[in-house]
């Protein structure tokens, strides 16, 4: 696998004439991310490392970029440039995205700290509205793990990484295979239900969201046995939040549940049906 290495970084710095500040999260494999400074303001920049064999990489950068670049939603991550190709031939893609202050919410989670309904609500339907963004224009998100929520120090939830995304409309820039993130898979990335990913698949994602926050606790934990794992998520073998939460309504209750239905058809639709249910549910 190409690597994006500290040599990649500086063409793309010199390229977008950036001042550098450092790594964000990880070093070291296929992306680099780092903080920069462009014309006095701070964006964050990712470079792809490409490999000459294949241009799998370069596409699905470039089709990240586009899809950020038409959603224009306040809860989804917006993209400062456009994609530029490093090198001749290419062996290396970079662009700028806003900087986001704030922690991922899957820091947020691990501390394993119950939310209170009215916040979990808030988060929901902030990120509700970020992928209602995407789903009006039939772009699907299918890996919405909590490392892919952002609470920013101002309390807007935003909607990161739509690089496994699929835009159903556009079938030349959908990715083969089911992606996702252990924990966070839905019964539709085991091939239960037929048709592929869908606006449901999403909406599951949101309630394990939702479950953690509430109890501390994922519905779906994920302990490294993936048989094991799979066998629940195939069957909906769950704690019942009501058991978990008895200071809940009904109806906040069922709200919840009803995200995680391991049945897609007997969820809510979409991002928008999400968000005006969680909008109606005091």
């Amino acid at each position: 696998m190409a690597v994006a290495d500290d040599a990649l970084v500086k063409e793309a710095l010199v390229a977008l004439n950036l001042v550098d500040k450092g790594s964000i999260g990880a070093v070291g494999g296929q992306k680099a991310v780092r903080l920069v400074e462009r014309d006095g303001t701070e964006c964050v920049l990712k470079v792809v490392a490409v490999d000459f064999a294949t241009d799998e990489t370069l596409k699905r950068a470039e089709r990240e970029v586009d899809l950020l670049a038409s959603l224009e939603c306040p809860n989804v991550v917006h993209v400062e440039s456009t994609l530029i190709e490093l090198g001749d031939p290419v062996h290396g893609a970079a662009w700028l995205e806003e900087y986001l202050d704030g922690e991922d919410l899957g820091a947020i989670l691990a501390r394993r700290v119950p939310w209170a309904w009215t916040d979990v609500r808030e988060m929901a339907r902030q990120v509700a509205v970020g992928l209602a963004a995407g789903h009006e224009k039939a772009v699907i998100h299918r890996d919405l793990s909590a490392n892919n929520v952002r609470r920013l120090t101002n309390g807007t939830y935003k909607v990161l990484d739509f690089g496994f995304a699929r835009h159903t409309l556009r079938s030349g820039l959908t990715v083969a295979g089911q992606p996702g993130t252990p924990g966070y898979l839905t019964p539709e990335h085991l091939n239960s239900y037929s048709g592929g990913p869908m606006p449901m698949s999403d909406i599951f994602q949101v309630g394990i969201l939702m479950y953690t926050a509430l109890t501390g606790t994922s519905p779906y934990p994920y302990h490294g046995n993936d048989l094991e794992y799979f066998d629940r998520l195939r069957s909906g073998s769950l704690q019942p939040l009501a058991t978990l939460r008895p200071d809940l309504t009904q109806e906040q209750a069922s709200l919840v549940m009803r995200t995680l239905h391991p049945q897609p058809a007997r969820r809510y639709l979409n991002g928008a049906a999400l968000r005006d249910a969680l909008l109606a549910t005091p």
